[in-house]
């Protein structure tokens, strides 16, 4: 029987529902900051289980399928996947959610528009439990236009809205939030920040050189718009510029990208950086890039901020208005015509960057503690239990 408590919760049995889970780092940034965030629940005295898939991209993880494992103290059961891409159909997680359904506090589900999260929703539902959903920016124009739209829509008019109306919708931003909240009537959402390990100390040193050092670090996928980037590089671009790519995507993909620039010799390909090796580049550089399409907040940008590295994004980024609000970096609306003007601007105002560079740091220390954080998520789950409990 599920536990209902009104008194002051000291222990909470909490269940995070997720398609893939460390170490599938090859999903980028959302692994990481959910990762974080049972790690540090667990670290506050609360009982965490994850449950999820073997999913790996295209591969799937070196590990026995149904056991439980102890990952960074988080009690972790993956479950064999039948479908690759997205989809993530296991039946075996399904039924194992099933019987364990009713032996949780909370019970939150991270992203959305994959069989695991859909289903688990309607598992929840099903047995009077309000879930939390965390959608991770997928319900935006974007994605109900681009990778099997008309799946996407067919299934969110008939399935999806119903389910999304009648839970909880936890947000990092609030341009995720108003983005969702054209497509969902949902009336109970909150807003908090994503969960993330920053050092507290600078992993690297920024030396001024004769040439603009630009970074871009995350999944190399579509939907980071790096083709506006390698335009706006590869046209009439002037300024003395090394352009580092760090991280992993579709091979394929990736591949297109090299041979579009295959001309260009002042960009470097990183591949996967993790740890300090991360820190230690976004130091180094003068600039980190984020053009992308849609991007429910860009946990990259705290990030390279944390290391003093200010920052250029689409109008597309959820940390948008943190960066207006702390001018720590700037937002272009527009397309490569609108790049090239401003790191034309960024380049030449060098003593606007240094002033940045010093200040980022300090901001993102005060405003994204790690103890606060984990406090906010705790206060939201322990609002939950106690709404449920009243009714």
């Amino acid at each position: 029987m599920r536990r209902y408590i009104t008194s002051c919760l000291v222990n909470l049995k909490i269940l995070i529902i997720i398609p893939s889970y460390k170490p599938a780092y090859v999903y980028g940034g959302p692994i990481r900051s959910v990762s974080n965030l049972a790690e540090a629940l667990v670290q506050e005295g609360h009982d965490v289980s994850v449950i999820t898939t073997t999913a790996n991209g295209s591969e799937e993880l070196d590990i026995e399928a149904g056991r439980e494992y102890i990952v960074d103290g988080v009690k972790v059961t993956y479950f064999k996947r039948l479908t690759k891409g997205h989809s993530s159909y296991s039946p075996d997680l399904i039924r194992a959610l099933k019987v364990k359904v009713l032996d949780f506090d909370v019970i939150h589900i991270q992203s959305w528009w994959n069989l695991v999260s859909v289903q688990a929703a309607w598992i929840c539902l099903q047995n009077r439990i309000t879930p939390i959903i965390s959608p991770r920016g997928t319900l935006t124009h974007y994605t109900f236009s681009h990778n099997r739209s008309l799946v996407k829509r067919l299934l969110h008019t008939f399935v999806g809205r119903k389910l999304l109306n009648q839970s909880i919708l936890l947000f990092s931003s609030t341009r995720e939030k108003g983005e969702a909240l054209k497509f969902v009537s949902v009336k109970d959402t909150e807003i908090i920040p994503n969960l993330l390990e920053l050092p507290e100390t600078l992993k690297g040193t920024h030396t001024p050189e004769e040439h603009f050092k630009i970074i871009f670090l995350g999944r190399i996928d579509p939907a980071k718009n790096i083709e506006l980037l390698m335009e706006v590089l590869n046209t009439d671009f002037e300024l003395p510029f090394h352009l580092k790519m760090v991280g992993t995507g579709d091979e394929a993909y990736i591949s297109k990208l090299k041979n579009a620039m295959s001309t260009c010799h002042t960009i470097e390909w990183i591949g996967q950086a993790d740890g300090d090796d991360k820190f230690k580049l976004l130091a180094e550089a003068d600039l980190l890039v984020l053009p992308s399409f849609t991007e429910n907040y860009g946990n990259v940008v705290l990030e390279s901020l944390s290391q003093g590295t200010p920052v250029l994004i689409s109008n597309n980024v959820g940390a948008k208005d943190y960066i207006l609000e702390n001018n720590l970096g700037w937002v272009v609306d527009g397309g490569p015509k609108e790049w090239r003007e401003k790191l034309n601007y960024i380049w030449k105002n060098h003593s606007l960057r240094e002033e940045m560079r010093h200040k980022a740091p300090e901001c993102i220390a005060r405003d994204f503690r790690k103890n606060n954080q984990v406090v906010a998520y705790i206060n939201l789950y322990q609002k939950h239990i106690y709404n449920i409990a009243s009714r």
